[in-house]
This record gives C-alpha cells, structure tokens and sequence, in this order.
C-alpha cells in the first residue's frame, strides 16, 4: 500500500474514532487498531497525533466548502426572492450535514475543540473568505458578515448533532424549523430592499 493510502486510510480511521469516542481518546493505538495500520506509521505520514487531528479537520473543512461552494450560485438566483435563494442554499448544506453522520460529529468535536484554535482556524478563516465576500452585499455596512455566517454554521452544526443523536428527527418539518431559526436571527441584518424582497 502506498503512503498516500496509508494516509488516507488513517484519515478515515480518525474521522470514525472521533466520531465515535471524541478527541480525547482518539489515541493513536486506537486510530492504528481502527485501521489495521501499524501505529508506527502514523508518525511516518503525519508530525504527531495533532498533526492528524488537524489533517483530518482540514480534509474535512474542504469538504464542507467544496459543498457550500457548489451550491453558492443560488444566491445569483433573481428569480427567486431572497428567502427562497437562502432556503434552498441552507437545504443544500444541510443535507450534506445529515447526509454524512461520522463526518459531522468528528467535525463538530474538532471545530470546538483547543485544537481548532491551536492548529486550524487560520486555514479554515482563509478558505471560507470568499463566502464571506459572496455575502457582504445582502449585509447592511454595519454587519460582521463573519460573524453571521458562523453563527449560521454554528446552529446548523448543533442541530445536525441532535439529529445524529436521536435528539431530534430528521424529518422535513424540523428541517424547515432549523431553517426558520436560523432565517429570522439574521434576517435583521439584510439590507433593506432584500428584507422587503423576502
């Protein structure tokens, strides 16, 4: 097998060990049991444990962007009023949230975890500027766009775990609930000829 794959492999073993035990025994014997990798290779792939942490956050991170970025366009939609271009972006988004269990709880563990600050909030910060930029316009001057937009992921992270968690359905009707909290705490913010619009 290939480094590469080995790395890949070890990726992949991290994501369901944090998933399902959290970071703090997420141990390298684990991740290495996990996989059916010598441990030993995990020091030749990555600098350390939170050198893997961090790897597999930031494969993850991309992937979550890659999601978001593919479904940015639409906002462009001007047939559509504004509540309705946000509702289907969110469900978008959404979807690939629920859609992906161990991939949302690992990510959820890490993105509030001393790790994140430590080692990724810098590359996660960079990577999710153009959404900041994408969004500014339908912001009033005063608005941290920033802020909003984690606060948006912030909320739709804590309901997709309760979903994950059995706490609360996966039905539509929560779905469109988390939409609506989400929609009405920002809504605020829009400049006033989109707030008209929606």
């Amino acid at each position: 097998m290939r480094q590469d794959e080995i790395r890949q492999k070890l990726i992949d073993g991290t994501i369901r060990v944090i998933a399902r035990d959290g970071l703090d025994k997420a141990t390298t014997k684990q991740i290495g049991t996990e996989t059916s990798v010598n441990e030993a290779y995990i020091y030749r792939c990555f600098a350390g444990k939170e050198d893997m942490f961090a790897k597999t956050f930031d494969c993850l991170d991309a992937e979550l962007a890659e999601q978001v970025f593919q479904h940015i366009h639409v906002m462009d939609m001007t047939e559509l009023d504004f509540e309705q271009r946000c509702r289907r972006f969110f469900f978008a988004v959404w979807a690939f949230l629920l859609g992906n269990k161990e991939k949302c709880l690992a990510y959820v563990r890490y993105y509030y975890s001393p790790y994140f600050k430590k080692y990724s909030c810098r590359i996660h910060e960079a990577r999710f500027k153009l959404l900041v930029e994408t969004f500014r316009p339908a912001f009033i001057e005063e608005a941290d766009v920033w802020m909003i937009l984690n606060h948006i992921l912030n909320v739709m992270l804590d309901f997709a775990v309760k979903v994950h968690n059995e706490l609360m359905s996966r039905s539509d009707n929560y779905s469109e609930h988390v939409f609506r909290v989400i929609y009405v705490s920002v809504k605020q913010y829009f400049k006033r000829t989109l707030e008209r619009e929606a």
